[in-house]
């Protein structure tokens, strides 16, 4: 696997089991491994072996998903750890499947949703068979934003902030092929404290984390509105039920988006030019109005006209767009040998 040094977005890595035969990419990937982990795969699962990780280095972090079956069972004992002298610390958040942890007798099922944080200078074991978002962080920069000492090996906390955090990683990783490196830090920064705010939650570490759990709220508002877009009672109270936060902490979400009544608007009717412009087939614009929550034609057409410069009707007589041309993925190296680099910000352009 070579690295792709014409990729012009955070370093990235990939691996694609099937591009090998299966036995073949269980024998690779077990190598790729053997300095940090004692993989254990069964002789007649051998065969079904699947594994797919792709790997971004965000800033002193790394980011990424795997895809791991049928179950494998991984060993981290002292001589691994004394062979790699890996300092950091691995959160794996699980998306779908079966995460099991014994992190030096914490023991830890994870179910969708959840996450654990272990400790890589201490010895674990674990037995998976998923789908999940891995995050590895540098212990310094973890340790440094916490406000107390606090017990981190098998830690897995299920509070709001810990429930923002997996939202927020999730997002992350589906933005990281598209982020500066100018914007990397920033986002290095805000899920660190994130994670520090759902570990040891204090003031001073809440109000660290509180633009990334105030993007994190505001995300997921955006998300509901656009999944109800077609909902009449669509509205400040559905959205503060759905978030479970105040009417005062939603206005302040969206004050600088001119409020969530008129939010909601704008994307009601962004969702109607959508459908107008998009196709050729002729459509009953008061009916598209009413189903988005409009409630009689003249005033669709008004709010329309003020939002796009033109009335529906010309909408409607736009060309479909043309669909963007697809992003070839970069290729991939070794991320045994990656990973060791994590601290060393000299490497960050390798």
């Amino acid at each position: 696997m070579a690295h792709d040094g014409a990729f012009t977005g955070p370093p990235h890595i990939h691996f694609d089991s099937r591009a090998m035969q299966p036995e073949q990419a269980a024998e690779f990937w077990r190598d790729s491994l053997s300095r940090s982990w004692e993989m254990d795969i069964e002789a007649h699962h051998a065969p079904a072996f699947q594994a797919e990780v792709s790997m971004w280095r965000l800033d002193t972090l790394i980011v990424g998903t795997s895809i791991f079956g049928p179950m494998q069972t991984r060993m981290r004992r002292e001589a691994n750890i004394r062979r790699d002298q890996l300092d950091h610390y691995r959160l794996i958040l699980l998306r779908e499947g079966q995460f099991h942890c014994d992190a030096a007798g914490q023991e830890v099922s994870l179910t969708p949703g959840r996450f654990v944080l272990t400790d890589m200078a201490r010895p674990e074991s674990n037995a998976s068979c998923c789908s999940s978002t891995i995050l590895y962080i540098p212990r310094d920069l973890l340790e440094r934003a916490l406000p107390r000492p606090v017990r981190l090996h098998g830690a897995s906390p299920a509070d709001a902030c810990a429930g923002l955090l997996a939202h927020h990683l999730s997002a992350l990783v589906q933005g990281l092929p598209g982020i500066s490196g100018a914007e990397a830090p920033h986002l290095m920064q805000a899920t660190v404290s994130l994670l520090a705010a759902s570990l040891a939650q204090s003031p001073d570490n809440l109000e660290a984390a509180r633009p990334a759990i105030e993007s994190v709220l505001l995300r997921r508002a955006r998300q509901h509105i656009e999944q109800n877009l077609a909902d009449e009672n669509l509205g400040t109270d559905a959205i503060c039920a759905q978030l479970r936060i105040s009417r005062s902490g939603l206005y302040r979400l969206f004050a600088g988006l001119g409020g969530v009544a008129e939010y909601i608007k704008e994307r009601r009717l962004a969702r109607v030019h959508g459908i107008l412009s998009g196709t050729h087939e002729r459509q009953n614009i008061a009916r598209l109005a009413q189903d988005h929550g409009f409630k009689s034609a003249s005033h669709f057409s008004r709010a329309f006209r003020q939002q796009f410069g033109y009335s529906p009707s010309d909408a409607a007589s736009q060309s479909p767009p043309t669909a963007n041309p697809k992003i070839e993925a970069p290729s991939a190296s070794r991320f045994d040998r990656w990973l060791g680099t994590l601290s060393d910000r000299s490497h960050v352009g390798d």
